[in-house]
């Protein structure tokens, strides 16, 4: 009995540790993806969910880097380019959040770590001809990457819904992409 006693203070202290180091993630982004891996059966629905809440995620980052550009930039024509961005991503962020609430899809809050990165380190700079530069190619990157994106999905979904947003959407992502190509060989 004795040994019993000695030893339940060092048992209760080993279940503190073990469910102390459980981590609890706030990670919207990985919430979202968490969320649709245990809705979705179908392999199908499952990446169709995981293409809607990436887009969401990357719209939030073309937003935040569009605001950015308004506030450093002193190019009149990123600056133009900019807001166009800021009121047409966020158009398709209103468009892609219905659609996700429509198919029960869970989307995240805020833009990926990843994004964010990109976005500390371009409020860093202070060169503002550095900034433009940059700001140029990181969004003619991740246009041509949306692009990519868009159009896979495209051929691989069978949700016509989805096909039809895509459909509607890749034409404003294009122009987008020609709006900041043109801009970033003009600078």
């Amino acid at each position: 009995m004795r040994l019993v006693q000695k030893f339940i203070p060092f048992l209760f202290a080993g279940f503190v540790v073990i469910s102390c180091g459980k981590k609890e993630t706030t990670d919207t982004n990985e919430i979202a993806e968490e969320s649709n891996e245990e809705k979705f059966d179908e392999r199908k629905e499952e990446k169709d969910a995981d293409f809607v809440a990436e887009t969401v995620a990357a719209n939030y980052a073309e937003i935040s880097l569009a605001k950015l550009a308004t506030q450093k930039s002193d190019n009149a024509q990123i600056k133009e380019i900019a807001q166009l961005l800021e009121k047409e991503h966020g158009k398709l962020l209103e468009d892609l959040q219905t659609f996700a609430s429509l198919k029960a899809i869970t989307v995240p809050s805020e833009e990926k770590d990843e994004a964010k990165r990109k976005i500390e380190d371009l409020t860093k700079e202070e060169n503002v001809k550095d900034f433009n530069k940059k700001w140029c190619k990181t969004m003619v990157d991740q246009h041509e990457k949306n692009i990519k994106e868009f159009e896979s999905r495209l051929e691989k979904t069978e949700d016509a819904d989805l096909k039809i947003l895509i459909d509607q959407k890749l034409p404003d992502l294009r122009a987008h992409l020609d709006k900041v190509k043109a801009c970033e060989q003009s600078i």
